[in-house]
């Protein structure tokens, strides 16, 4: 008699499919770098790639903040800034509240580029998803960001 699996299988069966999907965003990561170098010509890490995602949805960060949301050390920030400073990506002022800190942007040429590889990436994803249909990706969506929801609260 064939039933419903039980609730630990379930769960056994969900820890595979995340575990899968994070191996497979490793592997995205890398397509994501050379992408990174194809569309600019710089030579890029996944950390710079997430450096200018951030920025580009902050619009201005601290390094602190920055260092926060991409889980880096700030010695690992300060380096990362003042290389995509001297690519002419990020620029860097005083904060008039700290003198001590800087306040980070994206120059015009970072937020084109970053602009750029944040459409790549939007345009792969479609064409990985071409198949499903719209009430597919919402129940996926409303079921993924719950996920991502409640797994932040084992943290």
């Amino acid at each position: 008699m064939t039933g419903k699996p039980e609730r630990s299988s379930l769960i056994q069966t969900l820890d595979e499919a995340i575990n899968a999907f994070n191996r497979d965003g490793r592997l995205s990561r890398q397509r994501a770098i050379r992408r990174g170098r194809r569309l600019t010509g710089l030579d890029w890490t996944y950390s710079a790639l997430l450096v200018m995602e951030e920025m580009k949805e902050s619009r201005t960060l601290r390094m602190t903040e920055l260092a926060d949301l991409i889980g880096a050390t700030p010695p690992t920030i300060t380096k990362l800034v003042r290389d995509l400073e001297g690519q002419g990506l990020v620029s860097r002022v005083p904060d008039e509240q700290d003198g001590r800190a800087s306040i980070l942007s994206l120059t015009e040429e970072g937020r084109r580029m970053a602009e750029a590889i944040g459409q790549k990436r939007i345009t792969d994803l479609s064409q990985v998803i071409t198949e499903w249909g719209d009430d597919d990706l919402e129940r996926f969506i409303t079921l993924f960001e719950r996920l991502r929801t409640d797994m932040r609260r084992m943290s």
